[in-house]
């Protein structure tokens, strides 16, 4: 009895925050509330309440998963070439970063919703993506270090930013549309731009 107890706990939690994913891609962080979500899983809003402790928590369970998927994608990420120095090291996270990001819908809304309404629900996931990155750096890094007189960290994180313009402003660009392939030739030369600017910050 008890197992089955905490198996229905634990599929009604998963279908929480399924519904909170499709709440947030579809509509938006604007309209996003436990009202909503409630009403997209086809459940009781109390079960917010009961299994997260109201909407922060769930919101907290959805950048856990999310922050999970997005290292996940990262970290199938191929580089095309395998890195000799710190700026080719830099030029494939931000890469990879780029490819993970574009294709995972909800993390872009997390990062357009942390940006728009700083809260203290998000700084979790902020925290976890920042620890992603320095991770999938430390694993590869080895001996190669910035050049002296770079502040790499700074660098790091102002190119981290670029890609989330980048990626933001590609999906209000396509919103609603088909895209062209005029649109597919200017994200590729985003990509050769931000490949550019990574090797000439980190190359002394």
């Amino acid at each position: 009895m008890a197992e089955t107890l905490i198996r229905s706990r634990a599929t009604t939690q998963d279908r929480l925050v399924q519904a909170a994913r499709e709440v947030l891609v579809r509509d938006g962080f604007q309209a996003f509330g436990v009202n909503a979500v409630a009403r997209e899983a086809g459940c009781d809003k109390q079960l917010i309440y009961r299994y997260f402790g109201g909407l922060e928590g769930l919101v907290t369970a959805l950048c856990v998963k999310e922050s999970d998927t997005l290292a996940a994608a990262l970290e199938a990420q191929v580089p095309p070439h395998p890195a000799s120095d710190y700026a080719g090291l830099i030029e494939n996270l931000v890469l990879a970063y780029l490819d993970a990001l574009t294709a995972n819908p909800i993390a872009q809304t997390l990062v357009l919703w942390e940006l728009s309404e700083p809260s203290p629900v998000l700084v979790g996931f902020a925290r976890a993506r920042a620890k992603l990155l320095a991770g999938w750096i430390a694993r590869r890094q080895g001996q190669l270090s910035a050049p002296d007189g770079v502040d790499g960290l700074a660098v790091n994180a102002l190119m981290i930013a670029l890609v989330h313009q980048i990626v933001l402003a590609r999906r209000a660009s396509q919103a609603g549309r088909t895209v062209s392939a005029q649109q597919d030739e200017a994200w590729a030369r985003a990509r050769a731009a931000l490949s550019h600017i990574v090797r000439r910050a980190l190359t002394t």
